[in-house]
């Protein structure tokens, strides 16, 4: 139960955007495509990828099928990249031009993936280079464990794991940083989902508001009421959801009268709703409908009111 806990808290933290499932294992990847028989880096490929899972269960990002085909992805990549550096090109000139077939392939293959699965939308962020700046730095130290290897310097490649080690929680602690801001944009719409589904999941009490507009304005007034704590999301094309954590029923009706009177305070029309667990559901899909019956009545109700019924 504790890790169920811990696992929707990191969810809430850590699913700012849709997941992009950076590689961080190319220390090991990229340096056995050059200096392993095909074979056996298909083999390191594969194990990294299992040893990596339980990390990803924990973190709350745990979708099979996208661990899968990410994973699956880094092998036609690592190919590329040796059949670049065993042409007939000077080593030299071959390693780093494997290094960036390696990157191309495998955000093409990955890319590949996301379309085939219906997550088109999202493939922007393997554009970004926010998403490949870790990949580049683990991508260094493969390089720098080629080099150890070539030169007969085998023993020392263990350093690798440290510095891979250091990266990975400068990347962890980045995102929890920017995560707890409050000024932080809300989450995707799929983020959002995944987070909200997890903690609905693991928690006895737990809460979503619903407001039926997306305006920066009312995101802002959600943040300070809440101080930035919970998650904050797109739900649809015009508006936005909030889960609260260890938020009872009695809690939820409060503060959504509260942004109503903020919203109203400032001119902004939207219609807020409430749902909680175990009252109105146990699933997020449960309380979702509710919040959605309720914005649909409130805005009923606003129309006739504005029609002077």
């Amino acid at each position: 139960m504790t890790r169920s806990f811990e696992r929707a808290r990191d969810a809430l933290q850590c699913s700012v955007e849709p997941a992009s499932y950076r590689n961080l294992l190319a220390s090991w990847t990229f340096a056995a495509a050059v200096i392993l028989p095909a074979p056996l880096m298909v083999g390191v490929i594969v194990a990294c990828g299992i040893g990596e899972w339980p990390a990803r269960k924990l973190a709350g990002k745990a979708i099979l099928y996208r661990h899968v085909y990410t994973t699956a992805a880094v092998v036609p990549a690592a190919l590329a990249a040796r059949a670049i550096i065993g042409s007939a090109l000077p080593f030299d000139l071959a390693l780093p031009l494997g290094a960036i077939v390696n990157v191309i392939v495998n955000s093409l293959v990955v890319g590949a993936a996301m379309m085939a699965v219906g997550q088109g939308g999202v493939i922007r962020i393997l554009l970004q280079p926010s998403t490949c700046k870790y990949e580049a730095a683990t991508l260094l130290i493969a390089l720098a464990q080629i080099e150890l290897f070539r030169h007969h310097q085998a023993p020392m490649m263990w350093l690798s794991l440290p510095a891979t080690i250091a990266i990975q929680r400068y990347a962890v602690r980045t995102e929890l940083r920017a995560a707890g801001k409050p000024a932080s944009r809300p989450m995707s719409g799929e983020a959002w989902l995944i987070a909200g589904t997890e903690v609905v999941a693991a928690l006895p009490v737990v809460a979503i508001l619903r407001v039926n507009s997306a305006a920066t304005e009312v995101a802002a007034e959600i943040a300070r009421l809440q101080a930035g704590v919970d998650a904050i999301g797109y739900v649809g094309s015009s508006g936005l959801g909030m889960v609260l954590v260890d938020c009872p029923a009695r809690s939820a009706d409060a503060l959504a009268d509260r942004l109503r009177m903020a919203l109203r305070h400032n001119g902004i029309e939207a219609s807020v709703a409430a749902a909680a667990k175990p009252r109105d559901g146990h699933t997020l899909t449960e309380l979702f409908v509710a919040c959605e019956a309720e914005l649909a009545l409130q805005e009923a109700l606003r129309g006739k009111t504005q029609q002077g019924w």
